[in-house]
């Protein structure tokens, strides 16, 4: 009898255990969006493009304003996706990328806060944001990358 109620509370335990492992392996998971200010003409834009705005290859929009990255700390667990993908950045190597980029120009706008990332892309002109997508106001718009948006199956900032 007592090797049965072992067994039950090691199976108990066990899934319990399981359980919460998977749900923090994926609370660490975030989809990021590539925002622009409400009145940008911006709605689409390529991941190879928006690679060369961010690598310094490319400075301005096609319409001719000058392209600013806004975002939160790039060595952040939320932000390693997006640092590999726009910067082929390996996780610790972005901020030292970002700082050779802004040597010449601020082209990366590192900010502490949502609050801040959204007040700094609806204040600059040609500035995009990546941020989380359940911080997304009504004071910015999504683009869409590469034709897709962050709840679209192979969205490329999808997850980290």
């Amino acid at each position: 009898m007592k090797l049965d109620g072992l067994v039950k509370g090691l199976r108990i335990t066990g899934v319990l255990g399981i359980s919460l492992l998977a749900a923090g392996a994926f609370a660490g998971v975030k989809n990021m969006a590539v925002v622009a200010s409400i009145g940008s003409k911006l709605s689409d834009v390529s991941l190879a493009d928006l690679t060369k705005l961010c690598k310094g290859v490319q400075k301005v929009w096609p319409d001719g304003k000058s392209f600013t990255l806004v975002m939160k700390d790039p060595e952040s667990p939320e932000m390693h996706v997006v640092a590999q993908k726009l910067f082929g950045a390996a996780p610790g190597e972005a901020k030292a990328i970002i700082a050779k980029l802004n040597e010449s120009r601020l082209t990366v706008k590192i900010v502490d806060n949502d609050e801040d990332l959204l007040r700094t892309v609806e204040a600059t002109p040609g500035a995009v944001g990546i941020i989380d997508v359940y911080s997304i106001t009504s004071s910015v718009k999504v683009l869409r990358i590469d034709g897709k948006l962050p709840f679209d199956l192979g969205y490329v900032l999808k997850g980290n």
